[in-house]
């Protein structure tokens, strides 16, 4: 027996796509609910049904479930610092790759449901491209100074690889993305096996990373010595990402994202990015660059999941040369459960 809310949310899903009057779909509506598949929800984690219009072209109406607030690690004095939230397809879609997002903030501030750091991602990587979206948290400073904001990081996705499948993910097909802070949090946890290893796994859980606007560890002078110092104490010049690339590591490809001029709060984001990735280059492992004109520090991760946006352009190419398939053509209209496609 469904819920009346499923019913309900099916009903204002095929309303809104067809533009027909409740009345008249509801009697083709309740068998194909009733007769068609069902994925049932995780009942162990806290969820709603979050859904709407896109903000931007093509406009089209989604839907997707938003797990809210699961702890992957309780030793956290604050454990709303070591959880996450999970993004799926409504209804799930089983065996879907899985995008895991690290937010900006400085290692001071920021959170895994900002609307500035995720703008589209949810709706884009569920319904566009077919991914479970994961954005987690880490402790911040002070008590999250390196190396437990990394271990954090490691540990979330050590909870994903063991857990994903519940809500339709493949532990098989994991990718990480970050932006500013959390672009050298995933640079560092896909660089230095230590601390993947340290949570169970190993580097090849990760299948591709993108770095949005991040501070790798290239030294360029005195303020950038000083930053690095204060993050990552006296021995930096030995812990930090540009340090740990090796060859033989299984360091999986990376899509490197920088703004072209000025300063940004990473320092100069331009020579981060050029940095790793020539020294990612030299241990044979891939490397993309795309150098941003149109957009500063933030809009750089704004823009991923607008139609047309080189950011978004870049983001599909980079995956689908991984996974060896190709990004729909259209986005996925939110549709009656049970339907199919």
């Amino acid at each position: 027996m469904l819920s009346g809310n499923v019913c309900r949310r099916a009903l204002v899903a095929v309303c809104f796509a067809f533009r027909r009057p409740a009345a008249i779909l509801i009697a083709g509506l309740i068998p194909a609910i009733v007769a068609g598949p069902i994925h049932a929800d995780p009942r162990d984690f806290r969820h709603v049904h979050v859904g709407g219009g896109l903000s931007h072209r093509p406009h089209t109406f989604t839907m997707q479930v938003w797990y809210r607030d699961i702890v992957y690690d309780e030793t956290a004095d604050d454990t709303d610092q070591t959880s996450l939230d999970i993004y799926t397809a409504d209804p799930m879609e089983v065996g879907s790759p899985v995008m895991v997002f690290v937010h900006g903030g400085g290692f001071r501030v920021g959170d895994k449901a900002s609307s500035k750091d995720l703008d589209p991602k949810p709706e884009y990587f569920t319904s566009k491209l077919g991914y479970v979206f994961v954005s987690t948290n880490y402790r911040l400073l002070p008590e999250g100074r390196y190396p437990r904001n990394a271990q954090d990081l490691a540990n979330a996705l050590a909870w994903v690889s063991d857990n994903i499948g519940k809500f339709g993910g493949d532990p098989g097909r994991i990718f990480l993305m970050g932006h500013s802070a959390g672009a050298g949090l995933v640079a560092q946890v896909a660089t230095d096996e230590t601390f993947l290893k340290k949570a169970g796994k190993n580097l090849d859980l990760l299948k591709g990373v993108i770095a949005n606007e991040g501070s790798y560890g290239v030294e360029s002078g005195e303020d950038d010595a000083q930053r690095q110092e204060a993050l990552f104490g006296s021995n930096w010049r030995d812990v930090v990402p540009v340090a740990r690339i090796a060859s033989g590591k299984n360091i999986p490809p990376f899509l490197l994202f920088h703004v072209t001029g000025g300063e940004t709060p990473v320092g100069d984001s331009e020579q981060q990015a050029t940095g790793m990735g020539n020294a990612l280059r030299a241990a044979a492992v891939r490397a993309d660059i795309v150098s941003l004109d149109h957009v500063e520090h933030f809009g750089a991760n704004e823009r991923i999941g607008e139609s047309g946006d080189i950011t978004t352009i870049a983001v599909e190419s980079f995956l689908d040369s991984i996974t060896g398939r190709e990004t729909p053509a259209q986005w996925t209209s939110a549709r009656p459960l049970g339907s199919g496609r």
